[in-house]
This record gives C-alpha cells, sequence and structure tokens, in this order.
C-alpha cells in the first residue's frame, strides 16, 4: 500500500519508507467498498483525508430536478474532497460511490494536520493539491452550466484524443454515463450526437467514434 499512495502528489518527494513510518505512528484505517457501496454522502463533515488505494469511486451530485450529475471519477492514488478538509463549513457537497470494488485509506485531520507540521515538503505538497482544486471546480462550473451539450462532446472527444493524428477513439463509457458526466437527459446528448454526424462532423457506430472535423470540434469546445 505504501508503495501505491507513494505515487500521489500529495507525497511527491517524500520517500516510501517515510510514508510507512509516519503512518506506523498514528491511527488510520483501510476501508473496502464493493462496487455501488456508499462510500460517503452528500452532507456528511470531511473530518478524515481520504486516499483512493484500489478501484475506481464517482463524486455524484442530485440537482433540484432529480438528474443525476457526475462531478468526477477519482482512481489511485487521488485524494477525496481535499478541500473540504480544513473548510469552514466541511460537510462534503457530493456522494461518493464506488463504481468498482475499492479501498480508501482514511487519516484523521488532526494527525494529518501534525503530519504536515513536520515535514515541510507534504505542507506545500497539499497546498498546491488545494490550489489545484479550485481552478478544476471553476472549469467544472463552466463545463456544466455555460456551455451547450454540443460544447461538451466536443471538449470530450479532443480529452479521448491522446494523439491529434489519431481520428478514431473508442469509448469506455455508455451513453448514459456520459450523459450523467454532462448533467444532461441521455436523449439530449443522443440528439446532439446525431447533429453532430448530420453535420459530418463526427460518425459514430456504438461506441467507436471516427472524428472527421477536429478543427470545428476544437471551435466548440472554445
Amino acid at each position: 500500500m505504501f508503495d501505491k499512495i507513494s505515487k500521489a502528489p500529495l507525497f511527491r518527494g517524500i520517500l516510501p519508507q517515510t510514508i510507512a513510518t509516519e503512518l506506523d505512528s498514528i491511527s488510520y484505517r483501510v476501508e473496502s467498498y464493493k462496487t455501488k457501496d456508499l462510500v460517503a454522502m452528500q452532507g456528511d463533515p470531511c473530518n478524515h483525508l481520504m486516499i483512493v488505494v484500489k478501484g475506481l469511486l464517482q463524486g455524484q451530485m442530485v440537482n433540484d430536478a432529480g438528474k443525476l450529475v457526475v462531478i468526477e471519477e477519482l482512481a489511485p492514488p487521488q485524494l477525496l474532497a481535499p478541500a473540504f478538509l480544513f473548510a469552514p463549513k466541511n460537510d462534503l457537497p457530493v456522494n461518493i460511490i464506488a463504481v468498482e470494488d475499492s479501498e480508501v485509506l482514511f487519516i484523521t485531520r488532526n494527525d494529518f494536520t501534525g503530519w504536515m507540521q513536520k515535514d515541510a515538503q507534504l505542507l506545500q505538497n497539499f497546498l498546491m493539491l488545494i490550489s489545484g482544486r479550485s481552478r478544476f471546480l471553476s472549469d467544472k462550473i463552466m463545463f456544466l452550466s455555460l456551455k451547450n451539450i454540443k460544447n461538451k462532446v466536443a471538449e470530450y472527444l479532443l480529452g479521448k484524443m491522446t494523439d491529434e493524428k489519431i481520428r478514431v477513439i473508442q469509448l469506455t463509457e455508455t451513453q448514459q454515463d456520459i450523459a450523467d458526466f454532462f448533467g444532461v437527459t441521455r436523449p439530449s446528448l443522443a440528439r446532439a450526437l446525431a447533429e453532430m454526424e448530420q453535420d459530418g462532423i463526427i460518425s459514430i457506430d456504438r461506441k467507436t467514434v471516427v472524428i472527421h472535423k477536429r478543427n470545428v470540434l476544437q471551435q466548440l469546445s472554445q
């Protein structure tokens, strides 16, 4: 486990044996979760530093209309809601759900505070992560509220293109998964995809997407 979490940005520059020694001196626990288990509930107080050790989690929120919105996916060795650990109002803003069998490491806020007081590198890493979370949240707000569905599709597909020369994308998510991530209904997403096909921007065969007009996707994503 120590080798796994040592790869987390939080522990950048800190040796695995140092992490192991520190964890041995505090009270921590590792919890296991089955697929679809609730790891943490929206509104629960965030009193622990939580690190994904194994599996895949999702931060999910239900809006006023009852629509499920996936805020983000969390894979090892990411942190769960680190920005809320020391917030004056530290209630979790989302439900954390295991989308596959997972394990999470929990460290109490007091123990983590003491650790940062002893290790300047850990403190610096944590502050850098918190700053990064602010940017992520502002980008997510823009993505969910200020962009239409085609804008979101364009940004999503461009993010899947690891090489601009590769024009064929194999999706791993279902249309319902993507709709939840966009915060829209599946029929609305299907209509947007059909219109983009009609315009010759993309073509779709089940989970295979062929990009025909990358420049148009770039324009739409901005």
